[in-house]
């Protein structure tokens, strides 16, 4: 793990100085060095202001406000296009309460009392999701400057800055892959497929181009899903679910901002890879052409390359099979348009 994980501002809030004196010494003993404890919730958000944490941990059952309070508050005040990862820990056990916590923004959940191991893994996976966004952040500001610089210096020359984005974010979306797929392909077919269903259904060939270069960062948010929940064999719970779904809207905060057309499109994608023809998708169940036409093209692509490739919860399925699948789902999980032009591929030569 980098040097500037260990070095992230770590805020711990909770009313009880015994729970926050022992995370203190979890995290320091994990290697933390920056970490901070508030015991009055009333000073959080100064605290936030002072400090610019890079990660919260945050109780539940507090004096005014409580910690759904603060969720709120802090998210009111933080930038949109940043990922402050908030890690809730409470001793509330039902289910209520840990989908109130993650509807109302909070990263991750932990009951107490709890491993300390688990925590700190807990928490390394939230802060490189923190540290890439922000260093994201600085390629892109130093981007901007050379292009200024650059175009001062010699007239009518222009840096091609959507190339530099590309290259970022295709960094982006490799680290992602990287967490299920041994092979670090999957991303690429997608895309390949992708751009072939695109060129079938008649789409310009510079909206092919987009679909085809953008389409592999749709998974870049799982960069904050926990190992324990991507890589896990059996069906996950409810609660994990709810966190794993979480990926879509991690990933468009990463990619939010853009000025390229490529990296507009790829948050797009990113935020709305997973809805569903028939409205049953998430995270916000739109409905037919409701959904961007380039994620509902990377539906019926990423299902058909995830079913025809080993993955931690499944073994291959054949292509034969995988067809079938999708066109079960004609109208119901995937656009009946794009199914027909996805069935006129060369289906074999894809996998």
């Amino acid at each position: 793990m980098s040097e500037e994980i260990f070095d992230s501002k770590i805020l711990v809030v909770d009313d009880d100085k015994s729970q926050t004196d022992y995370l203190s010494l979890v995290l320091s003993m994990a290697g933390y060095n920056n970490v901070q404890c508030i015991n009055d919730s009333r000073g959080v958000l100064s605290a936030c202001i002072e400090l610019d944490p890079d990660l919260i941990l945050l109780d539940l059952l507090m004096p005014q406000p409580d910690g759904f309070h603060l969720l709120k508050l802090i998210h009111q005040r933080m930038n949109p296009k940043t990922y402050l990862p908030i890690f809730v820990l409470t001793a509330e056990a039902s289910l209520e309460t840990r989908k109130r916590a993650l509807l109302s923004g909070a990263s991750d959940f932990i009951l107490k009392p709890f491993l300390p191991e688990e925590v700190s893994l807990r928490v390394q996976n939230l802060l490189r999701v923190r540290v890439l966004q922000r260093k994201l952040e600085l390629q892109n500001s130093a981007l901007e400057r050379e292009v200024l610089v650059r175009t001062r210096e010699a007239e009518g020359y222009q840096l091609d800055l959507r190339e530099a984005q590309l290259e970022i974010t295709l960094r982006l979306a490799k680290a992602a892959e990287h967490h299920d797929d041994n092979t670090g392909q999957h991303t690429q077919r997608v895309g390949m497929v992708c751009s072939l269903i695109a060129q079938s259904i008649g789409l310009p060939d510079e909206q092919v181009t987009l679909i085809r270069r953008a389409a592999p960062l749709h998974d870049v948010g799982k960069i904050g899903v926990p190992d324990t929940i991507l890589l896990k064999p059996q069906a996950l719970t409810a609660g994990e679910r709810e966190i794993m779904q979480r990926h879509c809207e991690i990933g468009a905060d990463l990619l939010a901002g853009g000025n390229s057309e490529l990296v507009k499109m790829a948050e797009t994608i990113a935020l709305t890879h997973h809805e569903r023809w028939d409205g049953a998708g998430y995270p916000y169940n739109l409905r037919g052409n409701a959904i961007p036409i380039e994620s509902r093209i990377l539906a019926v692509a990423d299902v058909f390359d995830a079913l025809t490739h080993d993955r931690p919860y499944k073994t291959a399925w054949s292509v034969d099979k995988t067809v079938e699948e999708i066109c079960l789902n004609r109208g119901l999980h995937f656009d009946p348009v794009i199914v027909d032009a996805f069935l006129d591929l060369p289906h074999a030569e894809l996998i």
